[in-house]
């Protein structure tokens, strides 16, 4: 199990219309938020080494907590945790089945600590500091059941030197003292103990190296070595399988997509700096990942390929007949294998689209038993939900654009509709399809959805995410705009009533949006966007450090002026209205970001509403803090764009936000 840092993450009853008269009564009812946003019944199982147990996160007095149910028997389940303020985050079972594994940090600081928990009693024991200290799990194996090896930055902030964790006594020892240029060290059980085998340092032009250290060797050796065009990539091993024979990994040198690859063990003992992998599969697709691997020796045995959607390639046949038997299970749904049990008897399989919630199943591949374990969200099967099409749309450059389109319902109703540009951020990441809760609501509530991998996304190849580089505020907006263009000339959304709206980058491209077309844009909704990129360069967590080189690079740090890229330097600009929402312990992008380009609309007496929720940091774990957060979205977009919403009731109230700036009306 590996860990790593993201660079920039990329987020009732009684309904009543409130907006701009629709033609037609057939309306569909409103989806409640509270469905969509609220807790949901039942998430993140995770199946017993034993396939005896599961754990999994549910409501107890209105908040998500940890809980246990024997799967054989009709015991009930039983609540573990007392989370009463803050959802409990998700579990997963040591490997000898004694603990659950969770973490937690303060308000969204993002210091994370990694807790004990006694699935019999509830006990709980933190593993790691508790305070300053931003701990991430970095190995785990079942030959070592008592044992994690973790990172921490107790020392440096900048640095995680790596520990062995002993779970029982809370013990730890130095495994790993990082050095002063950030290395990235992965960790692997063989031979019998923890060693240390591989690790990589980003070089002074963004490219890496990967240096080597078999179990008997005394010093680290050269390995590998990638320009930045293939280190953005994401080219390089992974980690040996669990038998030490091969050490796999993914390559995109010399090719826009990527190849799994794996060196033998005899072959790394002697092949010095010249080690020439084994070709295992070449993809056809810009992103591929092991959907399954032997349990005892760890070799992949299918694999997914992720484009605009998914597809599964089999490298061992012998399991071909339990893919059969799951399709046939899922029906026209897909399906992915959550857990399984170390004896391959019990399988836990989640099955969902982009119309149906997730749903969990238990298959007893000895006895060829299915049975249904329960929804994530059981409500959703009440309303009708809007199907998801993929997309291949183009830009003025001839580029790729993979997107996503929801229509509204309403749609039917008569004419054009407004839309709702919903961008991701990251920016090296990608939208999905698949059911997406915010699609459902603003389609439910009038709104043609679109959501577009615009260059710069990962998983479209090499050169879509290349493409991005040193395009923020330039290109890769350009590709937004085309987006919505084609919308407009399809006949699809209104020119007068486009919205754009995102969190991180996506808030960023929203800030944008308003500032560099501002007649195109009828409204902007942004969270946790940077207004600033050279503020946000400074202002960075210092566990970032080791790849800020990558991220500047990205941004164009040397080659473009941030001010010219910086909404806040454009605010004289705008003149439409502005929706902010910041976590006021947002470590990645701080509340200032918001605070300054919200008080220069101010100054310049633009309409602006910004909220600020006291509890939280880059994006709203709690609940009740998105169901406000939406609730203002939902009357924000009424107002500006007449679309129809769910009255405030009480959510507002239940919630943590603080008015920083208000110029929408009591709904």
């Amino acid at each position: 199990m590996r860990a790593g840092a993201a660079l920039l993450l990329a987020f009732t009853a009684g309904l009543t219309f409130l907006g701009r008269p629709v033609a037609g009564s057939a309306l569909p009812p409103l989806i409640p938020r509270e469905v969509l946003f609220g807790n949901p019944e039942i998430i993140s199982v995770s199946l017993s080494p034993d396939g005896r147990w599961i754990s999994y996160l549910a409501p107890d007095k209105g908040v998500l907590n940890v809980w246990v149910q024997e799967l054989d028997g009709d015991r009930p389940a039983r609540v573990i945790t007392q989370q009463r303020d803050r959802p409990h985050r998700p579990a997963f079972w040591t490997a000898d089945g004694r603990y659950l594994i969770s973490s937690r940090d303060d308000a969204g600081d993002e210091n994370t600590v990694l807790i004990r928990i006694d699935p019999s009693t509830g006990e709980t024991r933190d593993l790691t500091p508790a305070n300053n200290v931003k701990a991430y799990l970095v190995g785990a194996d079942r030959e070592a059941p008592s044992e994690l090896v973790v990172g921490l930055n107790d020392r440096d902030p900048r640095y995680h030197d790596l520990y062995v964790v002993d779970v029982d006594s809370g013990d730890r020892r130095l495994l790993y003292r990082s050095t002063d240029d950030g290395r990235q060290v992965s960790v692997d059980w063989l031979n019998g103990a923890w060693h240390p085998v591989l690790r990589a340092r980003v070089l002074p032009d963004g490219g890496s190296s990967f240096e080597l250290k078999l179990p008997g060797d005394s010093s680290w050796r050269p390995f590998l070595q990638f320009s930045f065009n293939d280190t953005i990539s994401n080219s390089g091993p992974s980690g040996f399988t669990r038998d030490g024979r091969w050490l796999y990994g993914q390559l995109s040198t010399g090719d826009d997509l990527p190849r799994l690859v794996r060196w033998s063990r005899e072959h790394l003992e002697t092949c010095g700096t010249d080690c020439t992998p084994e070709l295992v599969h070449r993809s056809k697709a810009g992103a591929m990942g092991a959907f399954l691997s032997d349990l005892e020796t760890g070799y992949p045995t299918v694999l997914s390929e992720v484009d605009l959607r998914s597809r599964r390639v089999v490298l061992d046949p012998s399991v071909q007949p339990d893919l059969d038997r799951l399709e046939r299970l899922a029906g026209p749904n897909e399906f992915s294998v959550v857990d399984r049990d170390l004896s391959n008897r019990r399988w836990l399989v989640a099955i969902g689209s982009d119309q149906q919630g997730a749903q969990y199943w238990l298959w007893n591949r000895e006895q060829d038993e299915i049975r249904k374990l329960f929804s994530v969200q059981p409500r959703l099967d009440a309303y009708d939900l809007a199907p998801m099409e993929s997309l291949d749309l183009k830009a003025r450059d001839g580029r790729r654009l993979p997107s996503y389109l929801t229509r509204t319902p309403l749609a039917a109703e008569s004419g054009q509709h407004p839309l709702v540009l919903l961008v991701h951020g990251g920016p090296q990441a990608r939208d999905f399809w698949g059911l997406n809760p915010v699609h459902q609501l603003l389609a439910n509530r009038g709104y043609h959805v679109l959501s577009v991998n615009y260059r710069g996304s990962t998983g479209f190849g090499k050169a879509h995410l290349l493409a991005g580089e040193g395009q923020w505020y330039g290109r890769m907006q350009d590709d937004l705009v085309d987006a919505v263009r084609w919308a407009v000339d399809e006949g699809i959304a209104d020119s007068d009533r486009l919205v754009i709206m995102g969190a991180s980058y996506g808030g960023y491209a929203a800030l944008a949006g308003l500032t560099r077309d501002p007649e195109l844009f009828a409204a902007a909704i942004a969270e946790v966007g940077p207004s600033n990129v050279r503020t946000l360069l400074d202002s960075i967590p210092p566990y970032w450090e080791s790849g800020r080189t990558i991220f500047e690079r990205m941004i164009g740090v040397g080659t473009v002026d941030l001010d010219a890229i910086s909404p806040i330097r454009h605010v004289d600009r705008i003149q439409r209205p502005l929706l902010l929402g910041h976590g006021a312990n947002d470590p990645r992008v701080k509340l200032a970001e918001s605070e300054t380009i919200a008080a220069a609309m101010k100054e310049r007496q633009l309409p602006i509403d910004f909220v600020v929720f006291p509890d939280e940091g880059h994006g709203l774990s709690n609940p009740r803090n998105s169901l406000a957060m939406y609730a203002l979205v939902e009357a924000f977009l009424e107002e500006h764009v007449d679309g129809r919403m769910e009255p405030f009731g009480t959510t507002l109230e239940q919630s943590s936000f603080e008015w920083r700036l208000r110029s929408l009306p009591s709904h």
